[in-house]
């Protein structure tokens, strides 16, 4: 086994920073992020935007871990409240995320307590058998390994250096460089973290949930509607091997250019998602309005805006409708191709394909 790596404060990193070979990448990032924050502000399917990434991310970062199944049966088991392993991750991930925004609104800054608590919250109910030191920092050596060689590609430092580490970040954190934008430092604190592996498991969710928050912290959103899990999941090879050269040989500058340019490619697809549902949710109500007028039935379909899979009981608990009510305004969904229904006799699904298709 390798030996332990001896990480440094993260202030060093700073000190191998060229703005110069990141700053193309930095331009890309930051309009794009500009310019798909303002077309969300702006749009009649807002709540539709943000329910979707949400989704997205709890999916990808957490299939990024192989506990997951597809997105379309993960909604599915979401409606008609299933309990699985899957969905239990998937409700963890929210939670923990949703714990560390409420820490951050409360206390104005990143503490020791909330990451502990999120950690806690992600590994709750006995999910994939979690250890006992749930909720607190490792207290063994940890490795990560190669997916296809299973070799050690990686070793954490050694546990009685991951408390000094994680204080060192926590402040950095909560005093960034101000020499540096705050995409850069969410680059810089993403990779200190993955490098200080602190916990036995879950590192990496936390590690994702990090960067969201700390752009909310920053201030560069008012919301939880940047997520890069799914960029990340899609380039995971050379994320892992750009992380690992910062390790080898201090690689900072092309780390950075990578995470703006996932920044920039989400930021975009992003944009096009937003313009994409708005065309969608702009055509499926005319189609309402054109054949029944119904108000209940509008009503009913904008609870597919928010999750595209429902069950008549999972929106008569959203809308507060009768049974009667809603059962008639989904058979006229069914009836415009609006919706699909299984045909169940019991907790009948009804599906919003093309909406599944944008997400």
């Amino acid at each position: 086994m390798k030996e332990p790596f001896k990480a440094e404060f993260i202030e060093s990193a700073l000190q191998k920073l060229d703005k110069r070979e990141y700053f193309d990448e930095l331009i890309d990032a930051t309009s794009h992020m500009g310019i798909y924050l303002t077309a969300l502000k702006r749009s009649i399917a807002e709540e539709s935007c943000t329910r979707s990434m949400l989704w997205k991310e709890n999916f990808h970062s957490t299939s990024m871990e192989g506990t997951c199944t597809s997105l379309e049966e993960s909604l599915e088991n979401k409606a008609t409240n299933e309990t699985s392993t899957s969905n239990k991750d998937l409700d963890n991930y929210t939670n923990a995320l949703n714990s560390g925004l409420s820490y951050l609104i409360r206390d104005g800054r990143f503490s020791e307590e909330m990451l502990l608590e999120m950690h806690r919250i992600l590994l709750s109910g006995n999910v994939h058998k979690t250890s006992e030191n749930t909720g607190r920092y490792r207290v063994k050596q940890n490795y990560i390994k190669d997916e296809a060689t299973k070799d050690v590609s990686f070793t954490p430092p050694a546990p009685s250096n991951v408390k000094k580490l994680m204080d060192n970040l926590i402040s950095y954190m909560n005093n960034s460089s101000p020499t540096q934008r705050n995409l850069v430092n969410a680059a810089l604190i993403h990779a200190q973290f993955e490098t200080i592996h602190p916990f036995e498991d879950g590192n990496g969710r936390i590690g994702r949930m990090i960067i969201v928050l700390y752009l909310f912290f920053t201030h560069e959103i008012d919301r939880l509607y940047l997520f890069l899990s799914e960029a990340i999941e899609k380039e995971k090879y050379r994320y892992y091997k750009l992380l690992n050269d910062i390790r080898s040989n201090g690689a900072w500058n092309e780390w950075v250019k990578f995470f703006l340019d996932i920044v920039n490619k989400q930021s975009i697809k992003y944009s096009e998602n937003i313009v994409k549902i708005e065309k969608l949710y702009t055509r499926s109500i005319q189609v309402i309005d054109e054949k029944c007028s119904s108000k209940i039935a509008k009503q009913v379909f904008e609870c597919f805006f928010k999750m595209p899979i429902h069950t008549s009981k999972s929106i008569a608990k959203e809308t507060g409708l009768s049974n009667t009510a809603i059962n008639r305004a989904l058979d006229k969904l069914v009836e415009f191709n609006l919706v699909f229904s299984n045909h169940q006799k019991r907790n009948t699904l009804y599906v919003f394909y093309e909406l599944i298709d944008l997400i």
